[in-house]
């Protein structure tokens, strides 16, 4: 709990380009790790923050996020409501999951890939979908099954 003040020992900085804008006035909001179990209070910290922040640039950062747990928050009204309110709006800049048989990855703006583990590709991956938007898992492996259709 950092409250509203960095750590000496953590340093923000850009890697090239020139800062033209007066950014004194903006602030960031990170979020390690949270799980569903604790989705209300990420939630509760949101809101919060944006009505102090008003019209002042604000950044909030998920690293890994669970946030949907059908175990925590269910199948029902009340997870289609977290994600509606929470979730849908958030745009993924970096995303990375492992398959069995491969991995679905994003690097912000380019797409979303699906790869197959290829050990005469380069790199021991090909890349066998590319998306505009986050696949579901039914959908990764439709992707994996018509992909490998004639192998089988």
């Amino acid at each position: 709990d950092w409250k509203s003040e960095v750590p000496a020992c953590v340093d923000f900085s850009s890697c090239g380009g020139v800062q033209v804008a007066d950014v004194s006035n903006d602030s960031v909001v990170v979020f390690f790790c949270p799980r569903a179990s604790e989705a209300e209070f990420v939630e509760d910290i949101l809101y919060k923050t944006e009505e102090n922040r008003g019209d002042e640039l604000m950044l909030t950062v998920m690293v890994n996020p669970l946030l949907v747990d059908m175990g925590v928050t269910g199948f029902g009204m009340a997870g289609r409501r977290l994600r509606e309110r929470l979730i849908d709006g958030l745009v993924p800049a970096y995303y990375l999951r492992t398959l069995a048989w491969g991995a679905l990855t994003r690097v912000w703006p380019q797409l979303f890939t699906v790869w197959q583990e290829d050990v005469n590709a380069e790199g021991g991956y090909k890349m066998i979908k590319a998306m505009d938007r986050l696949p579901s898992n039914p959908e990764v492996e439709d992707i994996y099954d018509i992909e490998n259709d004639d192998r089988k």
